[in-house]
């Protein structure tokens, strides 16, 4: 059976001796009671044996983004959103950002310029 980490974090599953990163899916032989619980709880969910095993991979630096793009405050960062006009560069930014005030910025700017786009 395989199952696969649905936490923002590292899952701990002490019974099992697991630990789990984000979306890591791992091979167990059979369910602990910690294990079980951890479905209940919606911690972790049973996927596919075709399923790969391991951690998914970290997203790396999105070409076309200034270098100190994450070093950036909120309202830089929207500021450079609002200068861009590539939906492709906007969607890459949009892939690692995790400051909701950000994400609401790519979002609005995404749509304006595919419907800027499509005229």
């Amino acid at each position: 059976m395989k199952i696969k980490s649905k936490c923002l974090g590292p899952l701990v599953i002490a019974d099992a001796k697991l630990t789990l990163a984000p979306g890591e899916v791992v091979e167990v032989k059979d369910f602990t009671p910690q294990t079980v619980t951890a479905v209940e709880r919606g911690l972790v969910e049973q996927v596919a044996e075709g399923a790969p095993v391991g951690a998914p991979e970290a997203p790396g630096h999105v070409p076309d983004q200034p270098a100190d793009y994450q070093n950036l405050s909120a309202a830089e960062a929207i500021e450079y959103i609002d200068d861009e006009d590539d939906p492709r560069k906007i969607e890459a930014i949009r892939a690692t950002e995790t400051r909701k005030t950000v994400l609401a910025a790519l979002e609005r700017r995404l749509q304006e310029v595919k419907a800027g786009g499509a005229e």
